[in-house]
């Protein structure tokens, strides 16, 4: 087994002040169980499902702790990995490979899950479809083709912090749901845009966006605060408003040597937005576009103020 991200010892204590428990409690474990108490992983498992999850977590009471050990699916039509049901279902420590979706959140919400390698999965590593989850310290490896996304939010209010996302098929993270808060992780080597922020007031802040085939952070939200990520090396743009992007803040934001633009406005109707205090520098094309403001900036549908740049169209953007 490997584990990439080193630092349990921090998020445990997160965890703990945050009122999760994540039990040591030795309860054999099956493919195709439904777990209901807390439980801990002595062994590999090895299942092959295809209209069933390989395990389930059912909320509030149960939990497994993986210890280290892994699920792997197995077919040509693989099932899903591990799905987590009810309120406040937990799980930790372990990889899942091969599966469909590797881990699923899905009913009431308020679930845990920490430390989990999510590996190669068929269609999307981790999918947050509930509300108010905690998915933090996870790992989540595509094939950078076939694979779908590393992270897909649906649910809302949710907590998504220190994962490390690696090559992807499509987008490293989608982000669908509203009021989700996305903090310090890394998105790298996806197929399509490391991120694309759909759901209105996101929090999207201290992230590292680098080397996706398309867009870095796409955002199609509204009412969102993007801050103090950074984005390198993407194919196209760092940063792009699309759509209806509007009333956005889009703060010290470092977003440079992109293949296009550092920051793109690119939808009409993103208007209202508040791009200020970044740094664009060695992007392909301008470091800043705004597709919709006139020569002399007198449009002035979005506020450009206070950037760090070398190149902008129109000049006057500031």
């Amino acid at each position: 087994m490997f584990y990439p991200i080193q630092y349990p010892k921090t998020l445990s204590t997160t965890l703990f002040t945050l009122g999760v428990s994540l039990s040591l409690t030795v309860n054999a474990v099956d493919c195709g169980d439904v777990i209901t108490e807390p439980a801990t992983l002595t062994e590999d498992l090895v299942c092959e499902f295809t209209d069933a999850p390989a395990l389930t977590i059912q909320g509030p009471t149960g939990s497994l702790y993986m210890n280290g050990h892994s699920l792997t699916c197995l077919g040509s039509d693989a099932g899903n990995g591990i799905v987590l049901i009810g309120t406040s279902a937990e799980l930790s420590t372990g990889t899942v490979n091969g599966c469909n979706d590797a881990v699923l959140l899905l009913e009431a919400g308020g679930h845990t899950v920490y430390g989990i390698n999510a590996l190669l999965p068929l269609d999307d590593a981790i999918v947050v479809s509930s509300d108010s989850n905690i998915v933090t310290g996870n790992y989540a490896l595509g094939d950078g083709n076939d694979s779908d996304d590393g992270i897909d939010i649906n649910g809302n209010l949710n907590f998504i912090s220190q994962n490390i996302i690696e090559l992807s098929g499509d987008e490293g993270m989608e982000v669908d749901g509203t009021s989700n808060t996305i903090i310090g992780n890394t998105i790298t080597g996806s197929d399509s845009d490391g991120v694309e922020l759909d759901g209105d007031f996101s929090v999207f802040v201290s992230n590292i966006v680098q080397d996706n085939d398309n867009t870095g952070i796409e955002i199609e939200g509204s009412s969102c605060t993007v801050s103090n990520n950074t984005t390198t090396e993407n194919g196209s743009s760092g940063i792009s408003l699309e759509f209806s992007a509007s009333n956005n803040g889009i703060s010290q934001n470092t977003s440079s040597d992109n293949g296009a633009y550092g920051i793109l406005v690119t939808g009409v109707n993103a208007i209202g937005n508040n791009i200020v205090f970044n740094t664009a520098t060695g992007n392909g094309l301008f470091d800043l576009e705004d597709l919709f403001e006139s020569e002399d900036c007198s449009v002035n549908n979005n506020l450009w103020s206070g950037n760090t740049f070398s190149s902008a169209e129109p000049s006057c953007l500031e």
